[in-house]
């Protein structure tokens, strides 16, 4: 199974899906995974994410910020799906990157960001009919999950050298999603809707390091790791569950030309640490994300030269579908 998606400020994506299954990305595993970029970094397919200062990734990026400032990262995703004759469409907003950042003398930088690691809102309806003393009425019932599990991230970097920068971090990973079933009776004045709530949250901590090195002065290399602590499920209270906060691994490189930028990078999820924290279907893929991307500057308009980026981004996704891991390509 794969998806092919369209990046540009906020992302799209097109999905088939099986009539008896009714699913979407987000009501997949434990959710899906917007990807921790900052917009810059999507539009180069996520190839800039290690050396990108916004995106959440490498702690020694940060150095970058050396003038301080805020981020705010919003996203429109669009969703069509056709199944079996029938079409419907989704809209998702989403707020899934904040970042803030200081400088500490001349070398360092401090910065908190706040970042979705896998977004669990969806919404689904089926049409069906119970019996009442002989009497059929008819009813639409509907499932929808609204929460996610989030990153947040403080971080600190140092520039060793002028070419050579490290950084760390200490990650905490809270969490909810609230499911909620209806429904809703065709005759509402005989018979009362139903309605039925849930609520589970998330906890969880991590650490992660990073360093950028500039062997020459046209190449820079980023290279990052983030090991997960536990991650706690709860649920009223009540520990239901404990497994770990997913772990990765990532490099990338970045090769500048006054002009042009080129980049690529890869990475490794291992969400497969989180397996245990949901039911024993719920077996979390571990996944791969690579991504190229050039940043060039244009042509001139109205006196203004005009910058053009192009990327491509190949990944895997952290569920399976018809027993298949599911892939997702991005222009």
């Amino acid at each position: 199974r794969s998806v092919v998606a369209l990046s540009a400020v906020c992302a799209m994506a097109v999905v088939s899906s099986r009539a008896n299954a009714q699913g979407t990305l987000g009501a997949q595993g434990f959710g899906y995974p917007p990807g921790q970029l900052s917009v810059f970094s999507r539009s180069l397919g996520g190839a800039t994410g290690e050396t990108d200062a916004l995106s959440p990734l490498n702690p020694a990026a940060l150095a970058l910020m050396r003038r301080g400032g805020m981020y705010l990262q919003s996203e429109q995703e669009n969703r069509s799906l056709e199944s079996g004759g029938q079409t419907g469409s989704t809209q998702v907003y989403r707020f899934p990157l904040f970042m803030a950042a200081v400088p500490i003398g001349a070398r360092a930088v401090l910065g908190a960001s706040y970042s979705t690691l896998l977004d669990r809102t969806w919404g689904t309806e089926i049409r069906g009919s119970t019996s009442f003393q002989g009497d059929t009425v008819s009813f639409t019932q509907s499932f929808r999950s609204e929460g996610a599990l989030n990153d947040v991230r403080f971080a600190g970097s140092w520039a060793v050298r002028d070419n050579l920068i490290i950084g760390a971090a200490v990650h905490l990973f809270p969490g909810e999603n609230r499911l909620t079933v209806a429904r809703e009776f065709d005759d509402s004045l005989t018979f009362a809707p139903l309605r039925d709530t849930s609520t589970v949250n998330y906890w969880g901590y991590g650490y992660s390091g990073g360093l950028m090195w500039r062997p020459i002065r046209t190449v820079t290399v980023g290279v990052s790791g983030r090991i997960g602590g536990n991650l706690d499920l709860r649920e009223a209270d009540t520990l239901k569950a404990r497994a770990k906060a997913p772990s990765r691994f990532g490099a990338g490189v970045r090769w500048y030309v006054p002009g042009l930028t080129a980049a690529f990078r890869v990475d490794r999820t291992l969400w497969s640490d989180m397996e245990g924290l949901g039911s024993e279907v719920a077996k979390p893929e571990d996944a791969w994300d690579l991504g190229f991307g050039v940043d060039a500057v244009g042509p001139q308009i109205l006196g203004t030269h005009v910058t053009i980026r192009a990327g491509v981004r190949r990944r895997t996704l952290p569920f399976l579908a018809d027993s298949q891991q599911v892939d997702e390509t991005a222009f």
